[in-house]
């Protein structure tokens, strides 16, 4: 079984990582360090191939700033996971040494050679850099805007008809299986250079039960909230996908595998395409007049979330620019070597 998420996404706030969580989620720690195009994403994807050629789920993590490029592969049979350190998301083990350790793919690097890239590789970079701040200045003018709607969602009617949706999703779907448990906490969607990314075929891949709330305002993250509380208390596994314009909040979407259900969010600009149980129209739940007058809001903050998107293209056209100079003086042999060392330790192979 495969299964697809961010644990790091650009926000109103900078960048936030949820990488830390993976302390309490896996005993086996590998936090891989190095700079661009030394091989640290082909060697997270060869173990996880490996290890579903093996039968075993794995759950890739996906980077933010370019979705086609691994951050982290996480192995839950064998409660182990291998993740790229390197800022933003910067990881340091707990320990070194036992079930935890550094790999330095930067010693693949001919460092001295590199020293003739040097000045344009640290002009790229610049460049690459000076992008965040405006990613940051767009989706924190688009939260600005949905504290608003938020106010005006927030009414008591408003919450007790989502609040009633969430019960009634928790008496169909939810029986007590154990004590309570915290969630685990991941993005399913997040603002990348190629445009909204939403990882549509994560909550099938783990719920056999896929329910969608259509949902333009932001109803679905107070529902979702009771829903979660209701799954802890039963001893549920959830995992809660945070929004990357609410990523302290609560939910957007909910996977409880331990019941075979999800329950994700969809709008206009983000729909869900993927087979799902059913559909919930949260957007019926408010009068005409009040979605009315929420329009110029919606429409203004879908404005900003894709100008994040043309700034986060250009901070990737940078880092494409980093990579082309370092890669021609990466050994790649021996990182292959190392990444066929690695998958003969963690399966045993001879």
């Amino acid at each position: 079984m495969e299964s697809v998420f961010f644990l790091g996404a650009s926000t109103p706030r900078g960048f936030v990582s949820h990488y830390d969580s993976l302390f309490e989620e896996v005993r086996h720690l590998t936090v891989i360090k190095g700079g661009p195009g030394c091989g640290k994403s082909t060697f997270m994807r060869a173990i996880g191939y490996a290890a579903q050629q093996h039968g075993l789920d794995v759950s890739y993590i996906l980077c933010s700033s370019d979705p086609d490029s691994l951050d982290g592969v996480i192995l839950p049979q064998l409660s182990a996971a291998y993740v790229d350190g390197t800022a933003p998301h910067v990881l340091e083990p707990r320990l070194c040494g036992g079930s935890m350790n550094y790999l330095n793919f930067g010693d693949f690097y001919d460092s001295a050679a590199m020293q003739m890239n040097e000045e344009e590789i640290l002009l790229a970079q610049r460049k690459n850099a000076a992008q965040y701040p405006h990613v940051t200045a767009c989706l924190a003018a688009a939260d600005d805007l949905l504290g608003s709607v938020r106010l005006i969602i927030g009414e008591k009617a408003y919450r007790e008809e989502t609040a009633a949706i969430a019960e009634c999703l928790a008496l169909s779907s939810l029986k007590r299986i154990g004590e309570p448990k915290e969630p685990f906490r991941r993005f399913l969607s997040a603002v990348t250079p190629k445009g909204l990314y939403f990882c549509q075929n994560t909550p099938t891949a783990l719920c056999k039960r896929v329910y969608v709330l259509r949902d333009n305002y932001g109803l679905a993250p107070y529902l979702l909230g009771v829903l979660l509380e209701r799954a802890q208390e039963l001893g549920h596994t959830c995992i809660a996908c945070y929004s990357p314009l609410l990523p302290d909040g609560q939910p957007s979407h909910l996977l409880i595998p331990s019941a075979d259900t999800a329950v994700v969010s969809e709008s206009t600009e983000l729909p869900y395409n993927a087979p799902c149980f059913c559909r919930i129209d949260l957007n019926s739940t408010l009068p005409p007049k009040v979605r009315a007058s929420l329009e110029f809001c919606t429409k203004t903050v879908s404005s900003l979330l894709y100008q994040a998107v043309a700034h986060l293209r250009t901070a990737k056209q940078h880092h494409d620019r980093m990579e082309a100079l370092c890669k021609p003086f990466v050994d790649f042999s021996a990182a292959e070597q190392l990444t066929k060392m690695t998958i003969r330790q963690i399966f045993g192979e001879n």
